[in-house]
């Protein structure tokens, strides 16, 4: 469909029958003139009246650039239409592992400052199916942060906060933060489907876990975990009242070391449905989120939307070839 921003220009149109007109006497005048004075055969070669190809084309050349910028004058717009899926709405429920592990730096600059980078990244380019977003930490026992919001800034400032938070939380309970992410869930008066989303370094020393899995299985909730974290046994450091980070220390003084240990996160993800993915360097994060994300979602519709591109540029193009072309043929 063509439509014309400019129609008033449209005028101009009855320039090109005076235009046809002079090129038609152009053509008869030549034929006249060549009548009276022809050129010899042995010329005819060097002359530039000799074929009436050149007068053709040049009268062509002519219509076309004159018939082009009228067209570019009249502003014309061709129809796009666009037929794009509508997709269910979805909230992300994030479980964050803030245990004393995931400040190890075998990832840099640590597994849980890089997975807060990584996640506040996701936030900035997230999916338009993702509506709204809630926050759970947990260690050796589980806080909601943040229930669902569309304020992603809320959710940003809590990560930033449980990254410059200098207390050491030890023990690693994830069916603690499960049970969270379910009230967090269930208090929502939203009929929106809820992503699950766990990132740990994968040790966990509650005992509550196979029951909280359990209960999502049963409710068809699936639980995608991502493990963080690489396969170098590390201290695990603990950050001093001045700042300083050393390292921590059992009961007889030896450096606790952390490994990590994907077995649990992948029973987990088993168990209930969800996906498994393993970030050995951290960068892995913002894709990996991405793609969970856009796993579930699905469609429940479809939407046209109608968009217009403006047609003079290719229209003025077209004038300046065809005014090229009648310069070389006169």
């Amino acid at each position: 469909m063509l439509r014309f921003l400019r129609p008033e220009f449209a005028i101009w149109w009855q320039l090109l029958p005076v235009l046809l007109a002079c090129c038609t006497i152009q053509v008869l005048y030549l034929a006249y003139v060549r009548r009276r004075t022809a050129v010899a055969p042995r010329f005819a070669r060097l002359s530039r009246r000799a074929g009436w190809v050149r007068v053709g084309a040049a009268s062509f050349a002519a219509m076309l650039m004159g018939g082009c910028i009228v067209f570019a004058l009249a502003r014309p717009q061709a129809s796009l239409t666009e037929r794009s899926p509508e997709y269910e709405r979805q909230d992300l429920v994030l479980i964050l592992d803030r245990s004393a592990s995931m400040r190890a730096h075998d990832i840099v600059p640590s597994r849980f400052s890089r997975a807060v980078a990584e996640i506040k990244n996701f936030l900035e380019h997230k999916p338009e199916s993702i509506d709204r977003v809630g926050l759970v930490g947990f260690a050796g026992g589980s806080l909601v942060l943040s229930y669902l919001t569309n304020d992603l800034n809320t959710v940003a400032f809590f990560l930033d906060w449980v990254d410059q938070d200098p207390q050491t939380l030890l023990g690693t309970n994830i069916g603690a933060a499960l049970k969270n992410a379910t009230e967090v869930a269930t208090k929502d008066d939203r009929k929106t489907k809820k992503i699950f989303l766990l990132i740990s370094d994968g040790e966990d020393y509650g005992a509550d876990l196979e029951r909280q899995v359990a209960q999502y299985r049963a409710a068809g909730l699936h639980i995608h975990c991502i493990g963080i974290g690489s396969d170098v046994e590390v201290p695990i450091p603990i950050r001093e009242p001045d700042g300083r980070e050393t390292p921590l220390r059992d009961d007889d003084g030896r450096i606790v070391r952390t490994r990590f240990e994907e077995s649990t996160l992948r029973q987990i993800a088993a168990a209930t449905g969800g996906e498994y993915v393993r970030s050995t360097t951290g960068g892995e994060l913002t894709k990996a989120i991405t793609d969970i994300a856009l796993s579930e979602r699905k469609i429940v519709g479809w939407r046209t939307t109608t968009d217009y591109r403006d047609l003079y540029p290719e229209a003025l193009g077209a004038a300046a070839a065809a005014g090229v072309m009648l310069w070389m043929l006169l």
